[in-house]
């Protein structure tokens, strides 16, 4: 937990066996002049080998000659970004994973650094959940899953009252029943684009559930050209008592079979509608950069995947393969060699 964690940051020695073990830092490299594995001084993060070997020079003779190596070992990993202190960079990196925003104010009076390097980190902290995000490609449903589908517009009122105007489309989808989602930003919602999503998205075999937006009359039209109506129904919504209209589709030589699309009223998308309400609460209202709509989103997901008693482990994770330290080949060969002895 978040608690045990900042702990943890206060002993230099336990953060940096907390790094290394989420592989974010390596303990060992390889001499660039020599091959020999130099090993992580813990004080100065840095590799440092300097020793005297035996070479051949152009004579074919044995010459003494000096081997001077020495690396930062935060160079090309998570900490490379700047010179800032470790124990802030990590106790940063866990508030962010493990509170909501806003919290620029109180990073920057815990931490000690300046409004723009807190941002700054904020900034890069998302650009590991959108890296994760983007490596999310499993799909929702199937067969007895039932998927409601929606979509909402995030941005600015004008004069912060009535529709929004400016802002970013999100297509999304809840399962019910194994409460996965997806959130997928859009340029617009016509039926082409929202049922590329949902070929994408969602399973064969799916119940979909939406509300009466036309774009989901497509069902109709040439766009399912291989899938036919075969039964309709209406019903009374015993919730809302108004009438539903059901329309059953199976499959005709195509991969979608046995969808169930339920055209009904908002009563019945409770569950996406919750998920928007989740959305908004963890996306700024105001000072929001367009480009960083997507790293809101990707948070947002990232932690409702992660429970918060593995979130910090997952995220320096997913930190370590999106910055992994590189030690050379030789150096990862030489070290499980000798981890068998």
């Amino acid at each position: 937990m978040l608690s045990d964690f900042i702990c943890l940051t206060s002993n230099r020695d336990n953060l940096i066996e907390f790094i290394i073990q989420h592989a974010v830092l390596t303990a060992i490299i390889n001499c660039n002049e020599c091959g020999s594995i130099v090993n992580l001084n813990k004080e100065t993060l840095m590799f440092t080998y300097n020793k005297r070997r035996l070479v051949k020079n152009i004579h074919k003779k044995r010459v003494s000659t000096q081997c001077r190596f020495k690396e930062s070992a935060r160079i090309g990993t998570w900490f490379g970004k700047s010179t800032t202190d470790i124990k802030l960079i990590c106790r940063l990196t866990a508030y962010f994973i493990m509170l909501p925003p806003p919290r620029v104010q109180f990073l920057t009076s815990d931490t000690g650094l300046s409004k723009h390097t807190v941002i700054d980190w904020l900034n890069f902290c998302r650009e590991v959940c959108v890296y994760w995000a983007q490596k999310q490609n499993e799909m929702l449903g199937g067969p007895g899953h039932t998927v409601e589908v929606d979509e909402a517009k995030f941005g600015r009122r004008k004069y912060n009252r009535g529709r929004i105007v400016e802002g970013h489309w999100v297509f999304g989808g809840i399962d019910r029943e194994s409460k996965k989602i997806f959130l997928v930003p859009v340029q617009d919602r016509t039926q082409e684009t929202l049922l590329k999503h949902i070929k994408e998205r969602i399973l064969p075999g799916s119940i979909i559930i939406s509300d009466c937006w036309k774009a989901y009359n497509c069902l109709d039209n040439k766009a399912f050209q291989h899938l036919t109506v075969n039964h309709s129904y209406n019903f009374v919504d015993p919730d809302t008592g108004k009438v539903c209209f059901i329309k059953y589709i199976d499959q005709i030589n195509m991969e979608f079979a046995n969808i169930l699309f339920f055209i009904f009223t908002g009563a019945h998308t409770q569950n996406i509608e919750r998920v928007w309400r989740e959305v908004r609460a963890n996306i700024p209202k105001y000072g929001i950069i367009s480009r960083h709509f997507v790293g809101y989103l990707s948070e947002y997901l990232f932690k409702r995947n992660h429970i918060l008693e593995n979130r910090i482990d997952s995220f320096f994770d997913e930190i370590s393969r999106l910055y992994p330290p590189k030690p050379n080949v030789q150096c990862q060969e030489q070290a499980s060699s000798s981890n068998l002895h």
